[in-house]
């Protein structure tokens, strides 16, 4: 993922392209999809990857609940980034 910014953007991407995929055949369940999209998030998000690896299934997670934890977990390190920004 290019830019960490477009988080929604880039699983909807993904998730059209699981979609494609499904449409054609083959079986591509959503824990796969989950994993597909953690793996191949950069560096940035290696904090945030780590917290939802530990504290949730990733075999019973689907990709609206990764969307939402990765969203709700960007939106706070972004809060925080700007309030360290606002005091310097």
């Amino acid at each position: 993922m290019k830019d960490s910014k477009d988080v929604s953007s880039y699983i909807t991407h993904v998730y059209i392209i699981a979609n494609q995929l499904k449409f054609n055949g083959e079986t591509l369940m959503d824990a796969r999809v989950v994993d597909k999209i953690l793996r191949s998030l950069n560096d940035d998000f290696e904090n945030v990857v780590l917290a939802i690896e530990e504290s949730r299934n990733l075999e019973e997670m689907i990709v609206n609940d990764l969307e939402g934890s990765l969203e709700y977990m960007n939106n706070g390190r972004r809060k925080k980034k700007q309030e360290v920004l606002d005091e310097a």
